[in-house]
Order: C-alpha cells, then structure tokens, then sequence
C-alpha cells in the first residue's frame, strides 16, 4: 500500500501503543523536507497521543527526516535504527526519548 506522509501521520494516534511503554509527557516535533515537506508536532499527555500540523513552542526532541526515507521504513524497505545510523534520520534532544518512541509504535 502506498503511504503519503499525511496518511502516516494521521495514522499516528491509532498506532500509539502507550502500554507497551512507560513514557513521560513529552513534547516532539516532526519535521519533514523533500517532496511532502511539512511540521507537524506530537504531543504525549496522560497516556494520549496528539498530532498537531505546525511547529510546537517548545519540543523535548526534533526529528527530521526527508519524506523518501519515512517512505522507506513505512514501507519496511529501510530499518528505523539504520535510517539514524546513516544519518538519514536526524534526531535533536533526548536520544533515550528517540527510542522509546519507536517503542511505542511497535506492536508487542
């Protein structure tokens, strides 16, 4: 299935799996560049997940990535921790918070 960055990202809440991880309220950004780029913050609250398109005031992380790379991992094609290791992921802020969020996603 084709994926566009909108339909992923409105995806979002009904993948967040705030069981699988005990996480503290936090605040990301999600910056996207190339043929789909966009900002759109995420905002975890009480066990809830937020997307909001626009920039947050005040994120604890930033991730930025180039729509063909969130293509590829939505797609399977490109492993999470590998798109970071190349430096195709950028992460800005709490590495530990980076991870538990793809924990988050992740069906247990």
């Amino acid at each position: 299935m084709p994926y566009t960055i909108e339909s992923l990202i409105a995806m979002l809440p009904g993948a967040f799996k705030a069981s699988n991880v005990k996480v503290a309220d936090t605040a990301i950004q999600l910056e996207v560049t190339g043929s789909q780029a966009g900002k759109w913050n995420v905002v975890v609250k009480d066990g809830n997940l937020n997307v909001v398109k626009g920039t947050h005031a005040d994120p604890e992380l930033t991730i930025t990535a180039d729509t063909a790379d969130i293509l590829d991992v939505a797609e399977g094609k490109l492993d999470p921790t590998k798109a970071f290791m190349l430096g195709k992921v950028k992460v800005k802020g709490d590495l530990t918070e980076a991870t538990k969020l793809v924990q988050l996603f992740t069906p247990k």
